[in-house]
């Protein structure tokens, strides 16, 4: 399941990535990605409201948008994996890396793609068997940073994430460093976009990616 949802990831070449306190906006906004074409999707957990409205959109996933995999991101600890596990997260996404997290995921038999920055943080990922990671923040590391280390880790693929602009041409120049995908926030998921705004930019974001 983790190599089909990295492969979803690849394939898609964005994940976008949202919090929303209220769950119909939320419902709303998954709703216009899906049928943008959106297959895979980060929840963020930075509200208190997070695991309550991650829950009922894995039980709408369901019915509503059965090829979605639904994944939380910004967690931290161990504790908060554990509730989005048992919240049927797809995968999980974290902003830090340690051997507790990593060798928890391990065990949990669940997904993870750490945060990472430096070479050493990477390298703990890829000790511990992890094949993609997150390099944060993106904007600080530079369009190359990705190609001055991926030599040394030529079985580790890297996703992006901050920073980047949910424009073709910049998304492109970020792969042509060496990601296989970018995460999109507030740069895609503009709270004053209408549902049908939200799923016109994003269908026309994937239709360039594809044209590259």
């Amino acid at each position: 399941m983790s190599l089909k949802i990295i492969q979803k990831i690849k394939d898609q070449k964005i994940v976008p990535l949202f919090y929303n306190d209220s769950f119909e906006v939320s419902k709303s906004i998954v709703k216009s990605l899906y049928e943008a074409g959106i297959r895979v999707v980060e929840y963020t957990n930075r509200g208190e409201l997070a695991l309550e409205n991650f829950r009922k959109l894995k039980e709408l996933a369901i019915t509503e948008f059965p090829e979605l995999s639904l994944g939380i991101g910004t967690v931290k600890n161990i504790s908060e994996m554990d509730a989005f596990i048992d919240a049927k997260a797809d995968f999980i996404i974290t902003p830090i890396i340690n051997e507790e997290l990593v060798k928890h995921s391990v065990d949990k038999n669940i997904l993870l793609i750490p945060g990472c920055f430096t070479p050493s943080e990477i390298n703990i990922a890829y000790q511990n068997g992890l094949r993609m990671v997150k390099v944060f923040p993106a904007d600080l590391a530079g369009k190359n940073y990705i190609k001055s280390i991926s030599s040394v880790f030529p079985e580790m693929e890297f996703m992006l994430t901050g920073g980047i602009h949910a424009d073709a041409q910049d998304i492109s120049e970020w792969m042509n460093g060496g990601a296989v995908a970018v995460g999109l926030g507030s740069a895609l998921v503009k709270k004053e976009f209408s549902d049908e705004q939200l799923k016109e930019k994003v269908e026309q974001l994937l239709f360039q990616l594809n044209q590259k």
